[in-house]
Formats: C-alpha cells, sequence, structure tokens
C-alpha cells in the first residue's frame, strides 16, 4: 500500500490506493481543517505535495500559483504512490486557541431555584456492622439502610460503586456518604465515601453549541455557579455547520473523530472550570447537557447522516440517562449525565432549555416569539394554545466564523463600532481593552449598519468604491475595509472586513429573519402581533439592537417588546440540573412543541431572497 509521510509532524501511514489526503491524515491522527464538511467547497484544506504526486480533482479554489508550487486540496486529492505532503500552520481559530473569555464566574447563578432538587444529592447514614451468620452482604446491608432514606423501591447499584463499598464501609465504622441520583421512585447510587462527606456536590452545566461550547460549574448543595469557560467546538476543523457536519460524519472513522473532538473540547473545558474554582473534577456527579439534536448525535456517536435525509428522522430526541465513562466525559465515571429532549431534526435540547427562561414556560396569552441566534436559528412561537418551531441554517457569522478576520465575543474582541457619517472612518471598543485581536458578531452588525445608514455601502452590500472613505481598499472584484490598522492590532496584521464577510453576515441575517416572517405567515400573525420577542444567543450580549434592526436580522417592532436572554441554553441547563421541577418543565414544552420544515415551504426561498438585502427589499418593513 502506498506511504503517506505528514510534515513537519513526521507521521505516516499506509493507505490503501484511492485514499484521500484528508483521509489518510485521519488515518495519522492528524486533523485538516474541513469546514465545508469535505465538499471541495472551502478551499480550507490547502496541503502541500512534497514528493511523489497525488490524483488531485480540479478546484477553482486553488489559484495557478499555487498548483504551480504543488499545492492541492486534501479532501479532493487521492493516494496513488509513496507521497510525502506538507500540512500549513493552521489559524488561530483551527488550532482552538482563543483568549480568556474574561467572563464573570456567577453570571446565571442569580435565578433562584424555588425548589432545589439537583440531578443527585448527598446522603449521610450509618450502617450497620456486618454481623456472624447473618447472611448479609455489605451491599445488603447498605442497601437495607438507603431505601427507606431515599423512599426508593429499588437502588441500581454500578460496578465500580460495589468495589469501592467494602473498603468505604469500613474506613469510619459504617458512617458513609452517597450521591445518589433519584428517577422517580428509583434511585442509582454514583459514588460512596467513608465518614461524613463535606456537604452538597458538583455538578456541570454543558452547552454543546455547534461553533462554542459552555461549561458551568455549579454547586449542588446551594446552586451557586462556581465558575463558567467557553471555548470553541473543536469539530469547525471539520465543517462550520451542522450540515457539513453531517457530511462529514459519513465514514465511521470520521464520525468517531467528531465525537473525540468535541469530547476533547467539552473536557478541556471542564478542566479549566475545576481548576478555576479550585475543584476536582472526580468531585463532579452530576451533568446536564444541552445541544441541538445533530451536535448531540455527534457527541454520543449516533449516525447522524438519516436526520438530513428523507423523511429526517434522528435516531432519538428524548435521551436516555447515561454514565459519564458510557458517555465519555472526564468527570466521575459513574455521574449521572442527562441530555436536554430535542423536538425535531433541526430543533434540539438547547432551545427547550433556552424556553426555561422564557414566559412561554410560564404558560400565558400573550404571543411570544423565542429567537436564539447562533450557527443555526431556531424559533419557537406561541402562548398558553399552542408552541410552534421550526429552524434555520444562519452560519456561524454571528460568531465570528467564516470571516477572514472573525473571532467569538471575547477578549480581544472588536464588539463595538462607530463610523463616521461624513468620512466613513471607525471608531472602536474592544472587550478587555487593549489592542484587537478580530472582530466578533456584534461588532461586524455595528459596522455594516453603520456603513449602510452613512452611505458607503448600498443595499446589495457592496462598498462604495469611489474613494471618499480612505478606510475602503478596491482589489479587483472584490473591496474590503479596515476596521483597525496593522499598528493598532495584537498580532501586527489588520482587521479588514471584506464584501465576502458582509455578504456572510447579510445571509445570516436572511435566514433568521425568513424564517421568523414565514413561521408568523403560516399562522396568521405578524412581526407587530408579537407581545414579547426573546433574543437568545452568546453573541448577543454584546448586541447593539438598532443596528441588529438597521440590517433587518430583527423586525422594526416597538424596542420595548424585545427582551435579551443571553445563552438561554446554559442558563436553562443549569435549571434543568439544579430543578427537577424545571426537568419536568423542559419535558412538558417539548412535548407540547410542534415543530414545522420551512424547508420544505414553497414560500420560503422567496422570503430568504427578499431579506438578503439592507435591511430589506420591502422597505415598508423597517420604516
Amino acid at each position: 500500500m502506498p506511504r503517506v509521510t505528514f510534515l513537519p509532524s513526521g507521521l505516516f501511514v499506509d493507505v490503501p490506493g484511492g485514499t484521500s489526503l484528508s483521509d489518510a491524515a485521519l488515518a495519522a491522527g492528524l486533523s485538516i481543517g474541513l469546514p465545508c464538511g469535505g465538499k471541495g467547497t472551502c478551499g480550507k484544506c490547502l496541503v502541500k505535495i512534497a514528493e511523489g504526486t497525488a490524483d488531485a480533482k480540479p478546484s477553482l479554489k486553488v489559484t495557478g500559483e499555487e498548483r504551480a508550487a504543488g499545492f492541492v486540496h486534501a479532501c479532493l486529492s487521492s493516494v496513488k504512490e509513496d507521497v510525502t505532503v506538507v500540512i500549513p500552520e493552521p489559524d488561530a481559530l483551527a488550532r482552538g486557541v482563543h483568549l480568556d473569555d474574561g467572563i464573570d464566574p456567577t453570571e446565571g447563578g442569580a435565578r433562584a431555584v424555588a425548589d432545589l432538587s439537583p440531578l443527585t444529592r448527598r446522603v449521610r447514614l450509618a450502617v450497620p456492622r456486618p454481623a456472624a451468620m447473618d447472611g448479609l452482604s455489605d451491599l445488603d446491608r447498605l442497601d437495607r439502610a438507603l431505601r427507606p432514606l431515599l423512599k426508593a423501591r429499588r437502588v441500581q447499584y454500578p460496578l465500580p460503586f460495589i468495589r469501592d463499598l467494602p473498603r468505604e464501609l469500613r474506613a469510619a465504622g459504617g458512617e458513609v456518604t452517597v450521591d445518589v441520583a433519584m428517577e422517580s421512585a428509583h434511585a442509582r447510587a454514583v459514588r460512596v465515601r467513608g465518614g461524613r462527606g463535606a456537604a452538597g456536590g458538583l455538578g456541570a452545566a454543558v452547552d454543546l453549541g455547534t461553533t462554542t461550547i459552555s461549561v458551568q460549574l455549579v454547586s449542588l448543595e446551594n446552586g451557586r455557579t462556581l465558575s463558567t469557560r467557553n471555548g470553541y467546538n473543536d469539530q469547525v476543523l471539520c465543517g462550520l455547520d451542522v450540515i457539513s457536519r453531517m457530511n462529514y460524519a459519513s465514514k465511521p472513522e470520521r464520525l468517531e473523530d467528531l465525537r473525540a473532538k468535541a469530547l476533547a473540547s467539552v473536557n478541556r473545558l471542564m478542566g479549566e472550570a475545576c481548576d478555576e474554582a479550585g475543584a476536582f473534577r472526580g468531585e463532579i456527579t452530576a451533568c446536564a447537557l444541552s445541544g441541538n439534536t445533530v451536535m448531540t448525535h455527534l457527541l454520543l456517536g449516533l449516525p447522524p447522516e438519516h436526520i438530513r435525509l428523507d423523511p429526517y428522522t434522528p435516531a432519538v430526541l428524548g435521551v436516555p440517562a447515561f454514565t459519564a465513562s458510557e458517555v465519555g466525559l472526564d468527570i466521575h465515571e459513574n455521574a449521572l449525565v442527562r441530555t436536554s429532549p430535542s423536538v425535531g431534526s433541526y430543533v434540539g435540547g438547547d432551545i427547550t432549555a433556552g424556553m426555561l427562561l422564557t414566559g412561554l414556560a410560564e404558560g400565558g396569552g400573550e404571543l411570544s416569539l423565542f429567537l436564539d441566534i447562533g450557527t443555526n436559528g431556531e424559533i419557537v412561537l406561541g402562548n398558553a394554545d399552542f408552541l410552534l418551531t421550526c429552524a434555520c441554517s444562519a452560519g456561524p457569522a454571528f460568531e465570528g466564523g467564516g470571516i477572514d478576520c472573525g473571532m467569538r465575543a471575547t477578549t480581544g474582541a472588536i464588539d463595538r463600532v462607530t463610523v463616521d457619517g461624513d468620512t466613513g472612518s471607525a471608531a472602536y471598543t474592544v472587550i478587555g481593552g487593549g489592542r484587537p485581536a478580530g472582530i466578533c458578531g456584534s461588532g461586524l452588525i455595528d459596522l455594516v449598519s453603520g456603513l449602510f445608514l452613512a452611505g458607503f455601502l448600498d443595499a446589495s452590500g457592496k462598498l462604495d468604491r469611489s474613494g471618499r472613505c480612505p478606510a475602503v481598499e478596491a482589489n479587483g472584484r472584490r473591496a474590503s475595509y479596515t476596521v483597525a490598522r496593522a499598528n493598532e492590532t495584537l498580532d501586527g496584521n489588520p482587521v479588514r472586513v471584506s464584501e465576502t464577510d458582509i455578504d456572510n453576515l447579510m445571509r445570516a441575517k436572511a435566514a433568521i429573519f425568513s424564517a421568523a416572517s414565514l413561521m408568523l405567515k403560516q399562522v396568521g400573525f405578524s412581526f407587530g402581533d408579537v407581545s414579547v420577542f426573546h433574543v437568545a444567543g452568546g453573541f448577543g450580549k454584546h448586541l447593539d439592537l438598532g443596528h441588529a434592526i438597521a440590517i433587518g436580522l430583527l423586525p422594526d417592532i416597538p424596542r420595548e417588546r424585545f427582551r435579551y436572554l443571553g445563552n438561554a441554553s446554559l442558563a436553562g441547563t443549569r435549571l434543568a440540573l439544579l430543578s427537577k421541577e424545571h426537568r419536568n418543565l423542559q419535558e412538558e414544552l417539548a412535548s407540547r412543541m410542534t415543530y414545522l420544515d420551512l424547508s420544505a415551504s414553497p414560500g420560503y426561498m422567496d422570503q430568504y431572497t427578499a431579506a438578503l438585502f439592507l435591511p430589506h427589499t420591502e422597505l415598508h418593513l423597517f420604516p
């Protein structure tokens, strides 16, 4: 078989002839960025053939100079003989490198939980000492003492628990502390420790986003949030959106690669959260996790292919409870992992979790709309009488993905931009102060809005090339705008926004607005009928409402109707971690929601096309 050697790592692998270079890299334990999922459309998997040859399909993304220098696309090139391949240094996003978020670790902790009933609770008890000829094992004696305290018909004991039991029972003369998870009338033992252990215990809330993952470490004793960490989902290397990831997951080894990347991301952030709080991973005995349907499948290693194929059937919507060792989370091996219920192929547990923060969860007659803005845009419309939901693929622009100088809303990101109406020059602010490293979604929205309102950007997203604005530079058919010059930035490279970046943002906002508009239309309502408009999404913490309306992302309705929820998925997951009442409510909401597939609606593309302009082709919608 041909041998493929990768530089600069020096790793090599023998593969059958015809294997793609990207699959050969995966077999060698290397990752090559495939934001399009390996379809050859993004041009990001450029590698150089140093020795030997490979069969490379033609691509418009490879320039003549690059082709002459030996560059090819890894996903479009197959092995036919021994070959040496150079993988260029990936960019910061591909490496998963990001600056510290500077997030208040108590964020989300202000929402009180009246009924503190976490996924697992700590029980202290005295177990009778063994007696000769009583016929009872250590487990029998523990079970007889524990079940009445829990009022449980049956307690399930995992094997690792039983292995620890003899030692821990005798460590303090039968005094033990047991962490247990209650499931209806039954219970599941998680951990046993000899003696009267410390109060409480630790739980983790996880928001598994397509682009960004967030983890909160929470005290199960009092509900206090101890630390919060955010970071990129390592899966961005294999696709920027869920469709690309499903395409990438078409082979078993690629599905396993996606699962491993998601787990590595979550476990890394879990470790950072524990380090920040001075805690140990083994103290985490419960984890509540929320993600969209595709992300949930990929984390659990479930094949997602049928989600994208007619009749669009997921492997599971209501995920059973698993242990951390079954899932692969690096916390206590018996820790209970609860996954928020999904509703449809593209409306997942992140939405049912976020709904817990809205009035829709409590019922009421007023019409409310819940919008979660991220790589995927999910929408819930309704009141006490009905709940409708749908989803659209917005792309990662709001979270800095697919933007040349884009980054998450973290330290070093330009989050606010003001455009001078006369000169078109930009003034900006940076999260955390200091020099900028890039621009996040809110800063991009500010810039596009400011340039459009000042007349330096037309309705189709084209920059003014007349020379009136020195920050605009034309390069062939494309132009770009310099937000921060090279001497102002953290790495010495200018922060520029190109017309391609602007186009990506316009496509994202069009997907969101058209989906919400069509859903309202299908049930006989308009934006003017919405009493409360809930906006969720991590990047929105820095979002300027007026600028979001000016570009046509949000509807032009009275501003007092908007309610910003922040990362509602994470906050709702925390509630589900801590409260049985909220877990039951989440299950009830999921059962009440009717999923609409807008992609099958004949009017969706008309709505989407109309929204592909600033702010919209129907200007009366934005008075």
